[in-house]
């Protein structure tokens, strides 16, 4: 490893540790890693904020525990190559909703064992609900602008909380 390329990880690596301080003094902002409910020792977090890959790297990045990652597709989305370079180290399974389920099933599923695909975020929460162990979190986290099936991100992030309430009934 070169100089430069230590010098640009530590940079990040600061930038990482800069930005999480600045979050956690804000406290808990609507649809940015937004506790929603823990059911049977898991965590639901609400991240429908996060709609480009960034921030939802950001995210899994900023999660201590194992991840359940509900995360959506777009038909818009055609560069495969970014979500290849998301660190999935924290992440047990993924499940995909969206128009473009197919192209990120390919990407993840040799790096992830559990890979699913559903068609609403109702279906997204029950299956995670089902493979989450105790001590782990359920993160939404769209890292796409999936107007296919959402009006917004904060629809997307309604529909979530709503759909873990339900889960309560």
């Amino acid at each position: 490893m070169n100089s430069q390329t230590q010098i640009s990880r530590s940079e990040t690596l600061n930038l990482v540790s800069e930005r999480r301080n600045r979050l956690s003094q804000l406290g808990n902002i609507e649809h940015r890693l937004e506790y929603v409910d823990s059911v049977n020792g898991v965590e639901y977090i609400n991240d429908a904020k996060s709609s480009d890959v960034n921030s939802t790297w950001y995210s899994l990045d900023n999660l201590d525990q194992t991840v359940i990652w509900i995360m959506s597709s777009s038909q818009y989305e055609n560069d495969m190559e970014v979500y290849a370079e998301i660190d999935l180290d924290k992440v047990r399974a993924i499940i995909i909703m969206g128009s473009n389920q197919e192209a990120l099933k390919d990407v993840f599923s040799e790096r992830i064992e559990l890979v699913g695909q559903v068609n609403t975020m109702m279906e997204a929460v029950e299956h995670a609900q089902l493979i989450a162990e105790n001590g782990e979190v359920v993160l939404f986290s769209p890292a796409c602008s999936d107007f296919d099936t959402f009006k917004s991100f904060k629809d997307a992030g309604q529909q979530f909380r709503k759909a873990v309430r339900e889960m309560r009934l």
